[in-house]
């Protein structure tokens, strides 16, 4: 974990079990940030605060830290997902709360969508459906 100068707290490398509210604490998707193409970009903070909300370190840590971006990676077996904090630190996404996963399916589908395309070009359209239903079973 890394540890934030400016109010000494220590902000987390990743979040699970995690969701997204607004500043009146509606759940809303880490899509409606901007999305941070490569790390050179600075990241002007928004009018609307935006919060991740989860645990960390199997649990034993709440977090509610204000996010300013989102960036994915899909250059590894599974893609991986980021958000931005205020404090300019990118943390991980893990597993989403249960309840929270309806309001960002749409956003994950695309996110393994275009990891399986990136490593299977020639792919068929049964593969992709199949590897799409197999990722969100649970869902």
């Amino acid at each position: 974990m890394a540890s934030s100068d400016e109010e000494g707290e220590i902000v987390p490398d990743s979040v699970t079990e995690y969701y997204f509210v607004d500043h009146i604490g509606e759940l809303v998707s880490f899509s409606t940030l901007p999305l941070q193409w490569n790390d050179g970009e600075i990241t002007e903070e928004l009018c609307t605060q935006i919060y991740v909300c989860g645990t960390s370190d199997d649990g034993l840590q709440q977090i509610y830290k204000k996010v300013i971006a989102w960036k994915f990676d899909i250059s590894y077996v599974m893609p991986e997902v980021y958000v931005l904090s205020k404090d300019k630190l990118w943390v991980k996404l893990y597993q989403p709360r249960k309840s929270y996963e309806e309001t960002i399916k749409t956003i994950l589908i695309t996110i393994h969508f275009l990891h399986f395309v990136k490593k299977n070009p020639s792919g068929s359209q049964d593969a992709l459906w199949n590897q799409i239903l197999k990722t969100f079973r649970h869902a």
